[in-house]
């Protein structure tokens, strides 16, 4: 990812809707899948630290990247249990976390192998512990954002449970989200193709009632994912057991 991409990651993501709205999926699967107590975390591609922020009073959090850029700026919000390292060779001993996140990170082009960075966050979960994956959704989804975040492969539903079956992993649950806005953003990414930016999604931020709005439809999808996974979405959110 461009070492700006990080800044503007760090200016924007404690309230931008769609972090937000990613760690509403979150604490989601959090709530029914981990276990109680304070467990370990590991953050797999932390970026500059907004997770380990938020889950601080939930669990002993630490977070591993391979930009020191983005561990620069984790260490700005204070945050001091990092490692640099690839998702492909965590420095981390076998069974050293009882939970496990990652997101947006084995879709990144510099992971030619995408199975790879899941069998290392295997080994370094214990028995019974819990991955909380995010990936992006479609391929025919690949646009200039895609571009701008280093995104090379966008994963289905199907993809991603064959690829933790592969790995050992027993999926648990999955659903597609941001699905709601899936309409409109489909019209600006299938334009964008045409007619790509020449700045990155993020460094344009939605007013303050816009953004309010866009968490609202996000707590709706949740309210909805409650009840039944989503059909379809710009992500997908799996959650699995070792």
């Amino acid at each position: 990812m461009d070492l700006q991409e990080y800044e503007i990651m760090y200016r924007v993501e404690d309230g931008h809707w769609w972090y937000a709205g990613l760690r509403g999926v979150l604490r989601h699967y959090w709530g029914r899948f981990v276990q109680a107590g304070r467990p370990r975390m590991l953050d797999v591609g932390c970026g500059t630290g907004a997770t380990l922020s938020a889950w601080a009073d939930t669990a002993d959090c630490t977070g591993v990247d391979f930009s020191a850029e983005a561990l620069r700026f984790c260490r700005k919000r204070g945050l001091e249990r990092l490692a640099a390292g690839s998702a492909s060779d965590l420095p981390f001993a076998d069974e050293s976390f009882d939970a496990v996140v990652s997101f947006d990170v084995i879709c990144h082009r510099s992971i030619p192998d995408k199975i790879k960075p899941l069998q290392e966050m295997y080994r370094i979960l214990r028995p019974g512990g819990v991955l909380l994956l995010n990936l992006p959704a479609y391929q025919w989804l690949h646009s200039s954002h895609d571009i701008y975040v280093y995104t090379d492969k966008r994963f289905t539903r199907r993809e991603a449970f064959a690829m933790l079956r592969q790995t050992g992993f027993h999926p648990l649950a999955a659903s597609y989200w941001n699905t709601l806005l899936f309409p409109p953003i489909l019209l600006t990414r299938l334009w964008r193709k045409l007619r790509p930016p020449t700045a990155s999604d993020l460094d344009t931020e939605p007013s303050g009632a816009l953004n309010a709005f866009f968490k609202g439809v996000m707590a709706v999808e949740r309210a909805l994912m409650r009840a039944a996974p989503l059909p379809f979405g710009l992500s997908v959110f799996l959650a699995a057991r070792k």
